[in-house]
């Protein structure tokens, strides 16, 4: 679950690295987000009955006041999870402003630390295999 809470606590963090999943999670989420305001109107149909207005007015603002107030929360979080997703792969976050950068979002991030930040899949993943045997079965590396 926390590849699904992080993005959303780190709204305003662009310093650091984020995973796929993370960015995947993120984007369900907001995803999810969307898919209900789309249906707020329909939602609230019952409260509106009772406004005296003309029904189509009054689902068209709901329907534009619940897309804005989540794509408003989202946006901020949105930037940061992708630019730390780049910084994953090494790359700046500048490189959302290019339409080239969707493909770099889906690569593996570099292993270990890079310039960004240490690996957030955590020191198992960092530490590369040793070439050589262990200590006491070495000959010669």
């Amino acid at each position: 679950m926390e590849h699904l809470t992080r993005p959303w606590r780190l709204y305003g963090e662009l310093a650091g690295r984020a995973t796929r999943r993370e960015l995947a999670g993120f984007d369900l989420t907001l995803l999810a987000a969307l898919a209900l305001a789309w249906h707020a109107p329909d939602l609230a149909a019952p409260w509106l009955a009772a406004l005296d207005l003309r029904p189509e007015m009054a689902r068209g603002g709901v329907l534009l006041a619940a897309l804005g107030f989540v794509l408003l929360f989202g946006a901020a979080p949105g930037i940061a999870v992708h630019a730390r997703r780049l910084h994953d792969a090494d790359r700046s976050g500048w490189w959302l402003l290019l339409p080239v950068a969707t493909p770099l979002l889906l690569l593996p991030g570099t292993r270990g630390a890079n310039r960004y930040g240490t690996d957030p899949r955590g020191p198992a993943r960092a530490a590369p295999a040793p070439d050589c045997a262990p200590e006491p079965l070495r000959v010669a590396c």
